[in-house]
C-alpha cells in the first residue's frame, strides 16, 4: 500500500510541476518499485560497535576507541543487519552521536 501510494504521489508531484516521467511508470506488475527480499544488499558492519576495544572499533556513540575525535556516521558500527533498509537506524545513531559530540565539546573532552 505504501509503495503504491508513493509512486502515485511522485507521479502527481512531477505532473503538477510540469515534469515528465522518462523512466516509465512502475505499477503493480513491478511491485511498485520494490525489490524482492534478498535482492538488495545493505553493506554495514565494517567498524563494529562495542564496549571492548579488542573486539570492536567504535563505542556506543560511534566514536573510535583509539582516536577520540573521529566518529563513524554511517552503517559501519552495526553489529549485524537484517534484510531491511538501515537508513532510519543510521539516522537515529547519527542523532545520538551528534548529541554526544556536542556534550563532549562543551566539556572540552574533544
Amino acid at each position: 500500500k505504501q509503495a503504491k501510494h508513493m509512486q502515485e504521489t511522485f507521479e502527481e508531484i512531477i505532473d503538477n510541476m510540469g515534469g515528465q516521467i522518462t523512466w516509465g511508470k512502475v505499477g503493480k506488475e513491478g511491485n511498485y518499485g520494490l525489490s524482492k527480499p534478498g535482492e538488495i544488499i545493505h553493506e554495514v558492519g565494517t567498524t563494529r560497535m562495542g564496549d571492548d576495544p579488542t573486539t570492536s572499533v567504535t563505542n556506543k556513540y560511534s566514536q573510535l576507541h583509539d582516536v577520540d575525535n573521529v566518529f563513524v556516521a554511517d552503517g559501519g558500527p552495526f553489529v549485524s543487519q537484517a534484510d531491511k533498509n538501515p537508513t532510519w537506524t543510521i539516522l537515529a545513531l547519527a542523532w545520538r552521536m551528534s548529541d554526544y559530540i556536542i556534550d563532549q565539546v562543551k566539556q572540552q573532552n574533544i
